[in-house]
């Protein structure tokens, strides 16, 4: 008799050599829990085996297309991750036989659940999807004329859009004059942060987007000459992962 959702063998009584049982049931619970499986659909809407499902957390589609297809995995209850890694640009609609398809742009890929009837997503990163890395930092009291404000070792590459959109700046003191911060990458300015006199929220600005490489240092530099005023700074830099 199987265990009812993975399908894994038990222990019979008074059976001989339990150990071969035992260590079949570890493998396929290895598998379950653990193993990437590549599985080449040909060009045709297909259905996979109880095997193919249970065998495998994580389950990358492969083939190359003609048109969008249709995979239909078997009703068991079970989280399963899959990728859509097909070639040729065309969706693949996942589904068990009795339940809702669920879309796959090439390049998808989506943590599912199956209830024993239909899958639900857990959690999906899908193609073109840009995941935010926000930088940000403050300083209390007035800055020094030409201080590191900020210096920081990128540890993964990092992208910073042209005019740094969504960037965010604030001031406790407004200045008393245009006071400008100087972003750089390596010690070369690409960006600068600059607050207009009477304003608490400052206006960014990079020409282009800017590429950070693991390793490369971001740097905040005050105003030089410093501001006799402006006090209470805080800022965050909006990128995104590379």
């Amino acid at each position: 008799m199987p265990t009812p959702n993975l399908a894994i063998e038990y222990i019979a009584a008074n059976q001989a050599q339990k150990e071969v049982t035992a260590n079949a049931a570890f493998d396929a619970l290895d598998k379950a829990l653990c193993q990437l499986t590549s599985i080449a659909i040909l060009d045709v809407d297909t259905t996979l085996t109880d095997a193919q499902m249970l065998g495998t957390l994580s389950m990358k589609l492969t083939g190359t297309l003609t048109a969008g297809r249709t995979i239909t995995i078997p009703a068991k209850a079970k989280l399963l991750m899959v990728e859509n890694s097909t070639t040729g640009g065309f969706t693949l609609s996942v589904k068990t036989p009795s339940g809702t398809a669920i879309s796959f742009a090439v390049g998808d890929r989506k943590l599912l659940y199956c209830d024993g009837t239909t899958f639900q997503i857990v959690a999906e990163t899908a193609v073109g999807v840009s995941v935010p890395y926000d930088i940000g930092g403050t300083l209390a009291g007035i800055p020094t004329g030409g201080a590191v404000v900020l210096r920081y070792p990128i540890p993964r590459a990092v992208r910073f859009p042209a005019a740094m959109a969504n960037s965010r700046g604030v001031a406790g003191t407004v200045s008393g004059a245009t006071a400008t911060f100087s972003i750089r990458k390596n010690g070369t300015q690409f960006a600068t942060m600059q607050f207009a006199a009477g304003a608490s929220t400052p206006t960014f600005t990079a020409a282009t987007l800017t590429d950070f490489a693991a390793g490369d240092v971001l740097t905040i530099i005050a105003p030089s000459p410093a501001d006799s005023t402006l006090a209470d700074i805080g800022f965050a830099l909006a990128g995104i992962r590379l």
